[in-house]
């Protein structure tokens, strides 16, 4: 039986009715690509894949893609999906100035957090970070498209059209590790004792030298303060920029699973990682830091000392 899209409340006008079901398979390939769309290229697929004339108002869209979102949630509570929490994919329809869903996205979302979205409206960047990445890696959009009864549409392949930026080279990564050096001991040290350096981020007490995760990855800062925590991978001023940008990657993996641990805890998840050292980065470095979003702060280089 093919899904009735007139039974949603947000799906309860002539426009609507027309284009929710298109949505939605635009929303999955965007979802399988690991990046959201703004309302302007929501539009703006809606009338290249399916003919659906552009509206001058994009926050018209909102219900419609709200729709969609419930529509996942129904679909999640039936038998045969075993009351599967299927990721929220109308929160990765977001504001081009803000890169988050308007606030309209929250109240369908909150079926998906263990809380039922209570500390949504104390701290909603966390949240809509860890439904908006639940997104991105969910793995059954395909079974979700053809239970919906929708069509599929392949991501794009090549490089990202939301970066024009050029292909950035990974960096080589060394055959068994160096020894310790004495400035990069120093510099970890000066940063657990100056939790002020990173205020930006939290208030804190001095940290946690070699705070071993949950994943056995020990890191070099770790900052808590019964609300947020904060890892920090240290490099000296001495690294080559190979070093420099696997700390990026490091901080990308240490954000991810301070994350799991604090939703596996049901607390928010709102780990964060920087990358810390006395130089500015470097040309690839910092377009790498800017594509993956992390942080990186610049401390004294008397800090190594």
């Amino acid at each position: 039986m093919a899904f009735n899209w007139t039974q949603l409340p947000l799906a309860n006008t002539p426009w609507r009715i027309q284009v929710v079901a298109d949505i939605l398979p635009i929303l999955i390939r965007r979802a399988k690509e690991g990046r959201p769309i703004s309302y302007g290229e929501l539009a703006e697929q809606l009338e290249a894949e399916f003919d659906h004339e552009p509206k001058a108002r994009k926050t018209v869209y909102g219900p419609a893609v709200g729709a969609v979102g419930l529509a996942v949630e129904q679909l999640g509570r039936l038998p045969e999906w075993r009351g599967e929490r299927i990721p929220p994919i109308n929160t990765i329809v977001v504001s081009k100035s803000t890169g988050y869903p308007s606030t309209g996205a929250d109240e369908i979302a909150h079926y998906f957090f263990e809380d039922n979205g209570v500390g949504m409206a104390a701290d909603r960047k966390a949240y809509l970070d860890a439904a908006m990445n639940a997104v991105y890696h969910y793995g059954k959009w395909d079974q979700v498209a053809a239970a919906l009864g929708v069509a599929r549409l392949e991501p794009e392949s090549g490089a990202l059209q939301a970066d024009q930026g050029e292909v950035l080279p990974l960096p080589k990564v060394p055959q068994g590790g160096a020894p310790e050096s004495a400035e990069h001991q120093a510099l970890k040290r000066w940063v657990r004792d100056h939790p002020e350096e990173l205020e930006d981020f939290g208030e804190f007490e001095p940290g946690k030298n070699e705070a071993v995760l949950s994943s056995g990855d020990r890191l070099d800062v770790l900052f808590a303060n019964g609300r947020q925590r904060l890892a920090v991978e240290v490099k000296t001023s001495k690294c080559s920029e190979d070093e420099l940008m696997r700390g990026v990657y490091q901080c990308v993996k240490y954000r991810a699973i301070l994350r799991a641990e604090q939703l596996a805890m049901r607390q928010v998840p709102n780990g964060e990682a920087v990358l810390v050292c006395p130089c500015a980065p470097g040309k690839k470095t910092k377009a790498l830091i800017k594509r993956l979003n992390v942080n990186y702060h610049r401390v004294p280089i008397e800090a190594e000392n």
